[in-house]
């Protein structure tokens, strides 16, 4: 697999792009442990973000210390030392923002800084929320698997939204504007599905960025991280309450 963060010449982040950066971007990063969050802000850096947003749940102390002296960027950091769950982290780092487009990352992918620039440049240049483009086809041979994706794809057609195909704001990365999540409610995004279909509803304007590669992760995992069980039942639990949310408003 080719690592997604070497240079290629036809990206570049430009000297326009990077003063909006500095002056616009927060980044709202997730980290878990410490064994990727060296390569992952090398390429945040890259961005030149007026700031980053990290969101520590149970890491050692020793970790997070180290953690603080990778980045030579603004970073603040909100340590917990218990696992928070799996996407409460981002209204944490929302409420926390200061920059008016945020990028929401999990530290477990190292994501090149290009891919990344190519969610905040679709918030420049006039979308509220800049999701990954996903069109993944279902396969009968991974049931549970595919009712997630089938209930994604149920939730865009649902508001007529049949183009996003399986993008959804559980993808990372992702980017949004302060104003898309002042309409959505910061408290929302612990519910990415119901975070997502508030601003399908309220016709935000969603746009899907082109599928980006992650980074081999390390442990030389090359495949990304798998759901539990639990997790893939607590997303369709998710896509249920936003269905529900859809359909209670239509009545």
């Amino acid at each position: 697999m080719r690592d997604p963060t070497k240079k290629r010449e036809e990206e570049h982040i430009n000297g326009k792009e990077k003063c909006q950066n500095v002056n616009r971007l927060s980044v709202i990063l997730s980290v878990h442990h410490e064994r990727t969050i060296k390569k992952v802000l090398k390429q945040i850096e890259k961005l030149r973000p007026m700031e980053i947003v990290l969101v520590v749940d149970g890491c050692p102390d020793q970790s997070v210390k180290k953690m603080l002296a990778y980045s030579s960027c603004p970073l603040t950091a909100f340590v917990y030392p218990f696992p928070l769950g799996n996407d409460v982290w981002r209204a944490i780092g929302a409420k926390e923002a200061t920059g008016d487009v945020w990028l929401f990352l999990d530290s477990d992918h190292v994501v090149a800084a290009n891919d990344m620039q190519a969610f905040v440049r679709s918030c420049y240049q006039g979308a509220d929320i800049a999701l990954r483009k996903c069109m993944t086809p279902l396969r009968q041979t991974s049931m549970e698997a595919d009712t997630i994706l089938l209930a994604k794809t149920f939730l865009n057609a649902l508001v007529s939204r049949h183009e996003l195909g399986t993008s959804s704001m559980y993808e990372l990365p992702f980017a949004m504007t302060r104003q898309a999540a002042a309409i959505i409610g910061v408290q929302h995004l612990v519910v990415p599905a119901v975070a997502h279909a508030i601003a399908l509803h309220n016709q935000l304007r969603v746009v899907s960025s082109p599928y980006i590669a992650s980074a081999k992760l390390t442990r030389k995992r090359t495949t990304p991280r798998k759901n539990k069980p639990s997790d893939n039942r607590t997303i369709l639990g998710d896509h249920l309450e936003a269905m529900d949310y859809v359909m209670s408003i239509n009545e």
